[in-house]
């Protein structure tokens, strides 16, 4: 256990950046409040690719992590990947969005009134009105 220049442990690092990535991560999958907008936000692509840092943060320091760092990003890992999975599928199943309904009242009355005469049924309905 080395100590970096602030005098804080390699031990207490590790472990200080595995939990900020590990935030950032539940946040990015909108379970967690972002701190900056105070709102819940989902970006799963950013959620994804923490999980990956994450999973190569575990992959690049195997054997030469304590077994307290070994449990904590093996728990953490896999809680994020089943809300992943989970976020995911909700995402899949949701409908497209469909588009924005268009008021069509006001495009039938312009086309009445922007009549140009041209139209038989102009005729005949102004006719049977008694013009």
């Amino acid at each position: 256990m080395t100590s970096s220049n602030t005098g804080i442990s390699d031990d207490q690092l590790f472990m200080s950046l595995a939990a900020d990535l590990v935030t950032q991560a539940w946040v990015a999958m909108g379970k967690l409040k972002n701190p900056i907008t105070d709102k819940l936000e989902s970006n799963l692509q950013a959620s994804a690719l923490l999980i990956d840092m994450l999973d190569m943060l575990s992959r690049k320091t195997e054997g030469r992590r304590s077994d307290e760092e070994t449990q904590m990003l093996k728990d953490n890992l896999q809680q994020l990947k089943l809300n992943y999975v989970a976020e995911q599928q909700t995402v899949d199943s949701k409908p497209a969005e469909e588009p924005p309904l268009v008021d069509t009242t006001e495009e039938a009355e312009k086309t009445d009134t922007e009549s140009d005469g041209d139209d038989p049924t102009d005729e005949a309905a102004e006719n049977a009105s008694g013009s």
